[in-house]
């Protein structure tokens, strides 16, 4: 026992002479230093904090005089001291940059920058001005140009503000109209003054017309006017006539002037300008868009290639529209097929239409569709296809007729992780819904869906810039209706590509929709004429 003692002994008096050698060389964690919140009187909005580049800003009222600032919060994350100290209630000078130190344990210092941003809205605005005035608020100077036949010796003044909501300008501008020469304006806010200098200078006035944004049968026209000339507005004429007619319908926003002229012929050179009483803008030349159509967009023209029905001529040149032909014919279907008796028109050019209907192809339900695009291949149970074809003029609207049979919803084995349209557990027994749409986008090809991927069509797509479709759920009698779906636009890009579908279960993607709802579709074509719809 007293060996084992001792041996004990020992190796804790080792344990601690060794100790007592080693250095603590370990480091102490970093603790950053952050403002985590600031706030002071007449401050607009929050501050921004950034704790990367550690500088805090504000936004302070024009109200406000930024030298007497009065601190309203200032907090700290935790165990951090400040210097210079920040106490509640106290006066800051913030017309410069403050910097504070922050400390935290051990001894690990940050420092910090708060800055403050202040606008102050400031203008001149007098009769037969000019474009806005030029101020320099540094300098305490302003330039308010004017018409060449502005008389300087009477100007009259509308509105002036040069200091902060509340100033005073002194003298009244109101009664100040001898411009011959600079004249000075004190501006008083609280006790603070400014001494201003404002001239006012004639200028050579030019009328602007901008280029016009040509429709196929229409065009957006813009221009500037100097604000207090006479009433503004634009005349034009096609480039092979020499006679003006004025645009109806003008609208000013202070200079900005703008028209929306419809009635124009398609593919067509126009000339326009802008005018303002016996003052005229340059003149401006633009070609309208062609009024054009899809190919086959009756489905008057069919072709049966490698045993699959397609509504193309052939599938050479004349390809252009495509359905789930191929893939459904792995169960021996086929859900798209021409119709040669059942007709929307008696026309003599009316030949066939297309006839859809949803079938139950042995590995998925297949919708019956038609689109303008291509298939791709089979994926599994789903398939990759290709929607779009090249289309570089904006049609106002998509007309024609369709024939709906739906049946109760019947098939409902939409794939699991993805998100759905409908409630997969209350959509059965619902009635089938019909679906016709078209896209009009800024694509760069043609757009890939993929089933198997939960790849699927996006309303939201960026680059959709017009968009229409007609869903139908209750049917049409077993006869023929005709429809036309106005494309609401989302802004001005030319297109590149068009997509037009017509299936007869909207849900067809998801597998899901009516066995036996019936759909056709006949004498599709695009409308041009009118004033573009704006989605709201």
């Amino acid at each position: 026992m007293k060996m084992r003692s001792s041996v004990v002994f020992l190796t804790v008096a080792a344990v601690l002479v060794i100790s007592g050698c080693i250095k603590n060389d370990i480091p102490y964690p970093k603790r950053l230093g952050k403002i985590t919140a600031f706030e002071v009187s007449g401050q607009t909005g929050e501050a921004v904090i950034d704790s990367t580049a550690l500088t805090v800003s504000v936004s302070l009222a024009d109200t406000v005089l930024p030298d007497q600032v009065r601190l309203l919060r200032f907090e700290t994350s935790d165990n951090t001291t400040v210097s210079p100290e920040a106490d509640s209630l106290d006066i800051l000078n913030m017309s410069q940059p403050l910097v504070y130190e922050l400390t935290t344990w051990p001894g690990q210092t940050y420092r910090w920058t708060v800055t403050a941003s202040q606008t102050i809205e400031r203008y001149i605005r007098v009769r037969n001005q000019i474009g806005d005035a030029s101020i320099n608020a540094d300098e305490c100077e302003a330039v308010v140009y004017v018409t060449l036949d502005t008389p300087l010796d009477s100007i009259e003044i509308t509105e002036m503000k040069l200091g902060p909501s509340g100033s005073v300008i002194d003298p009244d501008p109101a009664g100040v109209s001898d411009f011959r020469q600079p004249r000075t304006f004190t501006v008083t806010y609280r006790d603070r003054t400014q001494e201003w200098t404002v001239a006012v200078i004639p200028k050579e006035v030019t009328l602007t017309t901008s280029e016009a944004d040509a429709w196929a049968c229409c065009a957006y026209l813009s221009g500037m006017v100097p604000e207090g000339f006479e009433a503004p507005g634009f005349r034009y004429r096609k480039a092979s006539d020499t006679e003006w007619t004025e645009v109806q319908g003008v609208e000013t926003d202070g200079s900005d002037v703008t028209a929306l002229l419809t009635g124009l012929e398609p593919a067509t050179e126009y000339v326009y300008k802008i005018f303002s009483g016996e003052m005229e803008g340059r003149e401006v030349s633009f070609i309208t868009e062609e009024a054009a159509q899809m190919p086959n967009m009756g489905f008057d023209q069919w072709n049966t290639t490698g045993g699959i029905v397609f509504p193309n001529a052939d599938q050479g040149d004349n390809f252009w529209w495509d359905s789930g032909n191929t893939g459904a014919k792995l169960g021996g279907k086929t859900p798209t097929s021409q119709e040669t008796s059942f007709l929307a028109t008696s026309d003599a050019g009316n030949t066939s239409a297309a006839r859809l209907e949803t079938v139950n192809a042995i590995i998925a339900m297949a919708g019956g569709n038609v689109f303008s695009g291509h298939f791709g291949s089979v994926q599994g149970l789903g398939a990759e296809v290709y929607f779009g074809r090249p289309f570089e003029t904006r049609p106002l609207r998509l007309t024609g007729y369709y024939s709906y049979q739906p049946k109760p919803i019947d098939n409902v084995k939409p794939p699991e992780g993805v998100s759905l349209p409908f409630d997969r557990n209350t959509i059965a027994g619902k009635t089938d819904r019909c679906h016709i749409f078209v896209y009009v986008t800024a694509w760069d090809g043609p757009y890939r869906v993929n089933t198997t991927e939960h790849r699927y069509l996006n309303i939201n797509d960026p680059d959709v810039i017009g968009y229409g479709e007609l869903i139908d759920s209750t049917g049409t009698g077993g006869e023929y209706r005709q429809f036309s779906i106005d494309i609401k636009y989302r802004d001005h890009r030319r297109p590149t590509y068009c997509a037009v579908v017509a299936v007869a279960s909207q849900y067809a993607d998801f597998f899901t929709g009516g066995l036996g709802s019936l759909m056709y579709v006949d004498e599709f074509a695009f409308g041009y004429d009118g004033a573009p719809v704006w989605e709201e």
